[in-house]
């Protein structure tokens, strides 16, 4: 260190804040397009970010000369503080359907916290080291390990796509050791570096300030990660304090019953049979459907699909994974309601089971699949198969079928296929070339395949002349969006949009433009089948929409709620005001996973709103269709529209919690219809 206490300190915090920015940069190598404002707007968190950086290198080489037992004591103190750290992040890795109920898994979790503290201790003792080198030698040596250390680091920021509690631990490792890097290099030049340094921090302060609350917002995850690394409280987290959640609504009732619609929407005689038969399909994207690959279509079938029967346009999800997606269709209920619902909700299936002979479900064998919350949640009592394949599922769900034909049985069915969701794997009968997202589509067409297989026998066989067929994707999927692969975390475009298809013989063919979600499939089941439709829910009928109402909106959510934290939630049977409230405001601003979103379409516009950072992003999809945030839409009025839409949505959200609450005990009769 020099002799000079502020030159010191402007050498280090030069070093931490070039080596924040460059992480921050290289977090952004797979986008396509970066514009000079999220340029400026990374620069701002860098420079924010750097704050504890520097304090970190200001530490370590004050440590570094100081005596041994202060040096163990703070390495010690710094292995500890990251196990603690790290305690909560695990377990919410660990939540998912491998680990869940694995007998290992405390050990698991011993295992990796130690793992996060030897990495601790051992950056921590490698960063005095670097501080105590004098030696050129030596000290290029250090330099030439430590960029190779911070080389894998951004490798693993840039492939390691995942939520920005995981991407906070290699950022400000990352960014510590650049930094130190730089410092150590630029250590005997000071004043040309303070001098930078003040300019870029009076050209950033005014320019950075302009952008920073839009960036939290933007879905990089490293940026909002080296927030929270940067303990960046005045953008992510004094906001919220002052916006604490309450479940006192504005003196407004709890809805009252609705009428019973028990005339079946597509004239089934009151006697006759009916049966419902639910085809769902993980992560199937909207816009692939109908797309062509080397003058191959991808989804001949589905496509085959959509022209027969009655396809909607503007038909989005819930929400971007499967169980809250498919709970929803199920139940009708939002995904935040079924989060905080005080007991398991009533299903299409559990409200049925009186009126219909046989329930049958057809899932694919994966461990998550397997978990007893989706038994006891999504398909509770119903008679149910596994299969290994697509193949597999369609072959079980027919033979059950032509049983149930030969029995004279009532039937409401349910075959969940799952090629699509990844890994993904190339099929041999399947060739669209080598990457990703060749072997995502490889996975669309085996499915395809089995979806015709599916239909052949239903027409074969006459099922639609006494059945409603529904088909749906519960989610979309992304490949290589915003940098990222796979579900949840997004409500853009390519993750909401999913194709809606009705199937009867009754229908003629079809294109309804009215705004619809997922949630809208239960009341219509019920509608079908001539029962009561529950009074506690927003959702419609489908039959009851206007086909062509432009103005209806659909709502979709994001928040980092899975695993076991779930599963429990639906184990309490009561909860109390306060328990609630914190479940809500854990949905709103998270403090895990990632940011919490909602989102409305309506007509030709979406807006994302990122619940913690309390900014949105407002998209034109006709002039937009990719969701680009680069794109800004400018047009107020619709904005202001669909904000004042999606407030009253979740208001009427909250009150519906509430009263939920309230009259637990509200289970309507359910008739057999006349």
């Amino acid at each position: 260190m020099t002799s000079k206490p502020f030159d010191s300190m402007m050498m280090v915090w030069s070093g931490a804040y070039l080596g924040a920015a460059f992480f921050l940069i290289a977090g952004l190598l797979p986008q396509g397009t970066v514009s000079i404002g999220l340029l400026a707007q990374l620069s701002w968190l860098a420079l924010v970010g750097s704050i504890p950086t520097t304090l970190a290198l200001v530490a370590a080489a004050r440590v570094a000369g100081a005596k041994r037992p202060l040096m163990v004591a703070s390495t010690v103190l710094l292995a500890a503080l990251t196990m603690a750290v790290g305690w909560e992040h695990i377990d919410f890795l660990l939540s998912g359907p491998r680990w869940l109920d694995h007998p290992r898994r405390p050990l698991l979790q011993v295992a990796l916290l130690s793992v996060l503290g030897l990495l601790a201790a051992a950056g921590w003792l490698w960063l005095m080291l670097g501080f105590r080198i004098r030696r050129p030698a030596q000290q290029a040596t250090w330099i030439t390990f430590s960029i190779v250390a911070v080389g894998l680091l951004t490798a693993a920021i840039v492939r390691y796509r995942a939520y920005d509690y995981s991407i906070a631990q290699l950022v400000f490792p990352a960014g510590l050791l650049s930094g130190a890097v730089l410092y150590l290099i630029i250590r005997n030049s000071p004043r040309r570096n303070i001098a930078a340094g003040l300019a870029a921090t009076c050209l950033l302060f005014g320019v950075g300030s302009r952008f920073a609350p839009v960036l939290v917002a933007t879905g990089q995850r490293e940026v909002i990660a080296q927030s929270r690394a940067g303990a960046l409280a005045t953008l992510y987290v004094l906001p919220q304090l002052s916006r604490a959640t309450s479940l006192r609504s504005s003196g407004e009732g709890c809805p009252e019953p609705k009428p019973i619609l028990e005339t079946s929407p597509i004239g089934v005689l009151p006697d006759g049979r009916r049966n419902v038969i639910l085809i769902t399909v993980d992560a199937l994207r909207k816009d692939i459907v109908g797309q062509e690959l080397n003058e191959r279509p991808v989804t001949p079938q589905l496509s085959r699909l959509m022209a027969k029967g009655v396809s909607f346009v503007n038909a989005t999800s819930t929400y971007p994974a499967t169980l809250f997606a498919v709970g929803s269709a199920f139940t009708g209920l939002s995904p935040a309601e079924l989060y905080l619902s005080p007991s398991l909700p009533e299903t299409i299936f559990t409200r049925a089971r009186a009126h219909i002979d046989q329930q049958i479900a057809v899932l694919p064998d994966v461990s998550w699949f397997r978990l007893p919350i989706v038994q006891q949640f999504l398909a509770p009592g119903v008679e149910t198969k596994f299969a290994g394949t697509d193949a597999d599922a369609t072959d079980a769900l027919v033979a059950s079928l032509r049983q149930a034909r030969r029995d004279d049985a009532s039937v409401m069915a349910w075959v969940h296929y799952y090629a699509p969701h990844d890994p993904y794997e190339s099929h041999a009968a399947f060739p669209v070339g080598d990457g990703k997202k060749n072997a995502y589509l490889s996975e669309v067409a085996y499915f395809d395949r089995e979806l015709g297989r599916l239909m052949d026998y239903l027409e074969a066989d006459r099922w639609l002349d006494d059945s409603l067929v529904i088909f749906f994707s519960d989610h979309g999927e992304a490949l290589g969006e915003s940098s990222y692969w796979g579900h949840h975390v997004y409500l853009n475009a390519w993750m909401i949009d999913v194709p809606l298809v009705l199937w009867h013989a009754a229908f003629a063919p079809a294109e309804p433009r009215v705004g619809v979600s997922l949630a809208d499939v239960a009341p219509s089941v019920l509608h079908f089948l001539g029962l009561p439709l529950p009074s506690d829910i927003a959702a419609r009928s489908l039959f009851t929409l206007d086909p062509d109402l432009p103005n209806r909106a659909s709502f979709s959510e994001a928040f980092p709620v899975r695993g076991r934290e779930l599963f429990d939630s639906f184990r309490l049977p009561a909860l109390d005001d306060a328990t609630i409230r914190a479940r809500l405001q854990s949905i709103r601003v998270s403090s895990k996973g990632y940011e919490p979103k909602g989102a409305i379409s309506l007509d030709r516009y979406r807006l994302i709103r990122h619940r913690g950072a309390g900014t949105a992003f407002f998209f034109d999809r006709e002039t937009n269709p990719g969701e680009d945030p680069g794109l800004r839409t400018t047009d107020a009025k619709p904005r202001r529209l669909l904000e004042t839409e999606l407030d009253s949505w979740e208001n009427a959200q909250l009150r519906r919690i509430q009263c939920r609450l309230q009259l637990s005990g509200d289970r309507p009769e359910t008739p057999r219809p006349r």
